[in-house]
């Protein structure tokens, strides 16, 4: 079984990335014969989008959260074939009880205030399992933002609580755009979920997936 949450950032950066969804249902299809996978898909820019024109029409952040939620939910979709449930799964319990009968199954959002990294966690949390895959568009975590500095340095192994104050004031509004939030963390912390953070590349997802091997960064418990 693996739980994986694929940033929306990947599927819809500036535009749909047709041959990435398709090069990813592929991969799928392959490894629904023997693998149950749980795939949440993010919004991306077309939820950032939709929430930024909400905010301008004056709706409130729970308003805006419903509609980024609508709009992972559309990318999601897209994932969706003869080897997955048919429907993008509304709920982590609805995801559960689909899991029984199909080998994949997509989800996006679920709840206002809750990430589609959240709700990765949060199934991994409901089904036992110990690992959560988050493909990213920068591939881990940095130091600093590597899209606006050269230098940035990745940071290989983070403990939840070194990740927790990285992340403790990063403001938490819709459309949140951060490699993990600070909520994703706590579920992480309290079932001890490790969190590996790689990037877009599916040869590097089914490395993690084979023998773990994680070429980003892992959050979990450490040695300190």
């Amino acid at each position: 079984m693996v739980v994986i949450s694929l940033g929306g950032s990947i599927v819809y950066g500036d535009m749909i990335d047709f041959n990435y969804i398709s090069a990813f249902r592929k991969f799928l299809e392959e490894k629904s014969k023997n693998t149950k996978i749980f795939l949440v898909v993010g919004g991306g820019k077309s939820a950032r989008d939709y929430i930024s024109i909400a905010s301008k029409l004056g709706m409130d952040e729970f308003s805006q959260d419903r509609i980024g939620i609508m709009a992972s939910r559309i990318n999601a979709s897209l994932f969706i074939g003869n080897y997955s449930y048919p429907k993008v799964a509304e709920s982590v319990e609805e995801a559960v009880i689909a899991s029984k009968n199909y080998p994949v199954v997509l989800m996006g959002g679920t709840e206002p205030g809750h990430t589609t990294d959240a709700v990765s966690l949060l199934i991994a949390e409901r089904v036992g399992e110990k690992r959560v895959i988050n493909m990213t568009s920068v591939g881990g975590v940095y130091d600093k933002d590597p899209r606006k500095y050269k230098d940035a340095e990745i940071i290989r192994r983070m403990s939840y609580r070194d990740a927790q104050e990285m992340f403790l004031n990063r403001d938490m509004n819709a459309g949140l755009n951060l490699p993990f939030d600070l909520i994703s963390i706590k579920i992480a912390e309290r079932s001890k979920i490790e969190i590996c953070i790689i990037g877009k590349s599916i040869e590097e997802l089914k490395k993690a997936m084979l023998d773990g091997e994680c070429q980003g960064t892992v959050i979990g418990i450490t040695n300190d």
